[in-house]
């Protein structure tokens, strides 16, 4: 452009829109990367497949109580129950065929009703634990030796005893477990509605949360802005 000649409006317009542009670029790579480090200070460590593995052998047995253990961590790490809703349940808040199942959730968080499908795994341990299960056990599912109703400390316990059995080094808790299978859920591209729907969520934010950007992911994020 020859000096003292005025720019075009049209080169105004794209020189503020590319600056502008630029900008947003910038503010969005900044709030990516702090939700990354966020991410990164306060995630919890889903059990990879391996892990999950040597967890639930190290709970089984012979016994109607190992059997009752192994069903419990199903339930957990496989249909991402919350503890509380584990203990709650009752024999008849279960429905289970050859081809599928599902459980009943009838105290979740709020008090609100949710039907909850169990995968083929799940419901193999639920049936071996119903075939052995004592009589007298009454109309809790999963009771203890004296035929109460598990409170969820028993199932911290049986969740950390596991863990050891296991030999794991990362600490293990009940909401390890419904970490890890909402991690897998989404890993294996259930949309976050229905996940937010199977774990009892009112807010996709607070499902969000179990979503684990790498760096790589982090970057496309930023190209997709």
């Amino acid at each position: 452009m020859p000096v003292g000649t005025k720019p075009s409006s049209a080169l105004v317009r794209r020189t503020r829109y590319g600056v502008r542009r630029q900008r947003m670029r910038h503010l969005g790579m900044y709030l990516v990367g702090t939700v990354y480090n966020f991410w990164c200070l306060h995630a919890v460590e889903p059990l990879n497949s391996r892990e999950l593995g040597r967890l639930l052998a190290a709970a089984d047995g012979d016994t109607w109580q190992a059997k009752r253990d192994v069903a419990v961590l199903n339930l957990l790490v496989r249909a991402g129950l919350r503890v509380g809703e584990v203990v709650a349940l009752r024999v008849d808040d279960v429905e289970l065929s050859a081809r599928k199942g599902h459980v009943v959730v009838r105290s979740g968080k709020g008090m609100k009703e949710r039907t909850v499908p169990l995968p083929r795994e799940a419901r193999a341990a639920l049936q071996a634990y119903l075939a052995v299960r004592p009589a007298w056990a009454g109309e809790w599912l999963f009771v203890s030796k004296t035929g109460k109703a598990l409170s969820p400390r028993d199932v911290q316990r049986l969740v950390e005893k596991a863990a050891r059995g296991a030999g794991l080094a990362k600490r293990v808790t009940p909401h390890v477990m419904r970490h890890t299978y909402a991690t897998r859920a989404l890993r294996r591209g259930v949309d976050l509605a229905t996940v937010a729907r199977l774990l009892g969520h009112e807010n996709l934010s607070t499902t969000a949360r179990y979503l684990h950007p790498d760096g790589a992911r982090v970057a496309e994020m930023v190209e997709e802005l």
